[in-house]
């Protein structure tokens, strides 16, 4: 059976996240979250704990983890690449305004 390398944390995600280093060239087991597996295979390097991208990324696009967006591409990233602080921005948000509480507190 092959190791797990990289866990997708929601269906809709664009990127996973990897569970040991990652090498160029091996077939990475991406696992969903439903337990099903996928396989991708390296482009790039990737270190433990690092993201890398399960399609092709165009710089502008949102990076999609957790469901959620956690920043914007400041560069186009390859499928099978890593996707880190060097090619993702973070977005400004508003986070009291996401807060259940805060909006009931509000009311």
């Amino acid at each position: 059976m092959t190791q797990a390398r990289a866990l997708l944390m929601d269906p809709n995600d664009n990127v996973a996240v990897c569970t040991t280093p990652v090498h160029a060239g091996d077939e990475v087991q991406i696992i969903h979250p439903d337990g099903k597996r996928g396989m991708i295979r390296a482009a790039a390097d990737i270190a433990f704990c690092n993201k890398i991208a399960l399609r092709d990324i165009r710089c502008g696009e949102d990076i999609i983890k957790y469901g959620e967006s956690i920043g914007l591409a400041s560069a186009d990233i390859a499928c099978a690449t890593l996707a880190n602080d060097s090619n993702i921005v973070s977005q400004p948000r508003r986070y009291a305004d996401e807060y259940i509480l805060g909006k009931e507190a509000a009311k």
